[in-house]
This record gives C-alpha cells, structure tokens and sequence, in this order.
C-alpha cells in the first residue's frame, strides 16, 4: 500500500516550513497571531511534522469543568492534522473506538480521546483500557499519529498511563465571571531517563478561538451530550470490574455453602467443633463464629 501523502511531504528541511504550508480553515485567524506563531510549543509541532515524528498531548482543566478543553483540543487538531481534521477523528469516552482508528488513520492525521476519564477505571490504572492505551502510546509512535486526550487532571493521566506518557501538558484555566477565557497554560513533559524522574517545564501562555459555530466540533459536542444523557439512565461496568463482580460472586457463594456444611456438622453429636475447625483448617475461634451465625 502506497504510503499517504501529506501536504508537509514535499518540504525538504525544517527551516522551508512555515505556518503557510499548513491549512488551517476555521482556526487561521488564531494560529497565525505573532504570539502563538513565536512559541516553543509551536516550533516544536512544526519541527516534528517536517521530521515525521508524532507527538501525545494532555488537555486538562484548571480546577473545574465548562472550561472549554474539547474546544480547545479541537482547535489543536485542525492545527495539526495534515489531512483535514473532522469529528470522525475523535473518540469520546471509549479508548477502543480510538485504538481502532490509531491503527487506520494515515501518517499526519491527528486524534482526540475526549472524556478519557469517563472511559478507563478510576480506582485501577492495570485496568484493560488503560494497559490497552498506555501500550498504544508505548509502541506504535511509529505510526506517526497524533494524539489529544482531555481529563480532569495530569495526575489522573499518569497514574493510569504513566508519567512519561505525553510530550505537552495544556492546563485550560479557570473561567472568567462563567466566561470561558480560552486561555491554557502550556508545559513541556521531560523524562530524565538516567535518574528516572519527570518534570515539566512551562512553555508558554497559549489561546484559542471560539468554535461554537463550526460545524465538526458541533457535530462532536452533541454526541459529547447524548453520551452524558445517557450516562444519566445506565450504570456502565468496567470489563474489569465484571471480572471482580464475578470472582466475589463465586466466593460468596462457597462460603454459604461452607457455612451450611459446618452447621449441619456441628448438629452431629460425635462431633466437636475443635474437629470441625481442623477439617476447614481454621481456628476454633471463627469455626463457632460462622456456626453461629
């Protein structure tokens, strides 16, 4: 299969490339301004497009939600997206359906996991989804996919899939008077592999525009709304958790039966409960609590 051409293809060497050779439709007006055009994060993105590299960003809120971080990662997409970014390239609250289109999408394309929180198990970071997405991000950089997740917090990222996860952390901050300011401040992640620790380093102070009226992130917004409309009438169980469900169910189950067994021992007259106790292997202790129960 021929490999998909990008538009950024065609240039030779990171210094041929400029915001030009970009198509950036609806967010031109906000990408091109001096400020975002001069920062690191931006010379960074465009560095790793000439060079066929990918990069993983986290989008988070500052403390509360309404904050505006779908927009926000919605605009960085059409920003980054060599192939025209549309809501059929995001995935909200299902780390499968995104894992599906990491593998389909071509070289250069960029992809949202919104809602990641609502997706993956908050008390365990082994569950499946997160193993699933920490090993999407660990061995198929090489697709050179770029990948947006938003969640309430960095935290919550890196204890689910490690703290060297992602290369940008953008922290949507606070509303202003219930106003979205459409202002994030932005970091850089590092690992230093020798002493295995990470940090982060701000970058810069970003801004987006209002995409109320576009039509890709409207179309993302209302499944965004059905999906917490529906949240709202079923409780979804973790596949994990039916796996737990199921174990503890089985437990229960052999100590009712194990309770009836040592009641029915306990009403034979040859029987002590110190012999009872030594064929469950339990003390006589908890042998006359469970009998007595």
């Amino acid at each position: 299969m021929a490999k998909a051409e990008r538009p950024i293809d065609n240039l030779q060497t990171k210094d041929e490339l400029s915001i030009d050779d970009l198509d950036l439709g609806p967010i031109g007006p906000w990408a091109t301004q001096d400020q975002f055009m001069n920062s690191k994060f931006f010379a960074e993105l465009l560095n790793r497009l000439v060079t066929g590299r990918d990069m993983n960003i986290i989008v988070t809120a500052a403390s509360e939600t309404g904050v505006g971080k779908t927009t926000l990662a919605v605009s960085l997409a059409m920003l980054i997206d060599q192939h025209g970014w549309d809501a059929s390239k995001a995935s909200v609250a299902d780390p499968a359906d995104y894992d599906y289109r990491y593998d389909r999408v071509p070289p250069g394309s960029c992809l949202i996991l919104d809602e990641a929180e609502k997706a993956m198990d908050a008390r365990r970071s082994m569950s499946s989804d997160s193993v699933n997405l920490s090993q999407t991000f660990a061995t198929k950089r090489y697709r050179q996919v770029f990948s947006i997740l938003t969640a309430p917090s960095k935290s919550w990222i890196d204890n689910r899939l490690g703290d060297d996860a992602a290369d940008y952390w953008i922290q949507a901050l606070q509303t202003d008077l219930g106003r979205i300011k459409g202002e994030a401040k932005c970091y850089r992640l590092k690992t230093n592999e020798h002493y295995e620790v990470s940090y982060s380093k701000k970058t810069e102070y970003l801004h987006w525009p209002n995409l109320d009226d576009n039509e890709e992130f409207q179309k993302l917004d209302k499944r965004k709304e059905d999906l917490l409309e529906s949240d709202q009438d079923q409780q979804y169980i973790d596949a994990d958790d039916v796996q737990e469900l199921k174990e503890q169910a089985v437990q229960s189950e052999r100590k009712r039966w194990r309770r009836q067994i040592m009641k029915r021992l306990n009403e034979r007259p040859e029987l002590t409960q110190k012999a009872i106790a030594d064929v469950f292997d339990m003390s006589a202790g908890r042998t006359n609590e469970i009998i007595n129960e």
